[in-house]
């Protein structure tokens, strides 16, 4: 390949790559299906449902998951916590960042204590996770 024909591929590549509507193509795609994603403790967990696509999907596979916290506000509202902890007697399985509004956890059967931050506000709540799914409908005081 001589110079100019280098030139050309190379102007072409970075072309592609600062085309913001080639980037929203496939950004697109990846985000109709919120990715699994697992802790340094090796807690699996999906955290998204912010579009009706998202809560769609995510539902579809609440049945791998034992747990699923749905955060809202008082009047029903979605919210996204600013972190949503899962802790044990032993310290912390799980931190999730702008958790939610839906946030799906795959833990053994025992006892845990949740905590989410939200606007400088904590709170906690105590679950017991069943080897069956269950949902946690947390309304987040205001």
């Amino acid at each position: 390949m001589n110079r100019t024909q280098w030139l050309s591929v190379w102007g072409f590549a970075l072309g592609a790559a600062a085309n913001p509507y080639a980037m929203a193509q496939t950004s697109a795609d990846s985000s109709e299906q919120p990715m699994v994603q697992r802790s340094g403790a090796g807690v699996d967990y999906i955290s998204g449902g912010a579009s009706e696509n998202d809560r769609e999907s995510m539902a579809a596979r609440r049945g791998e998951f034992p747990l699923t916290v749905m955060m809202s506000m008082p009047n029903g509202e979605l919210a996204v916590a600013d972190r949503l902890s899962v802790l044990t007697p032993q310290g912390s399985l799980l931190i999730v960042r702008d958790a939610g509004p839906v946030v799906m956890i795959k833990l053994p059967p025992g006892p845990y204590v949740l905590e989410a931050s939200y606007q400088g506000r904590i709170e906690r709540r105590s679950v017991q996770v069943a080897s069956s799914a269950q949902t946690l409908n947390w309304r987040i005081a205001s």
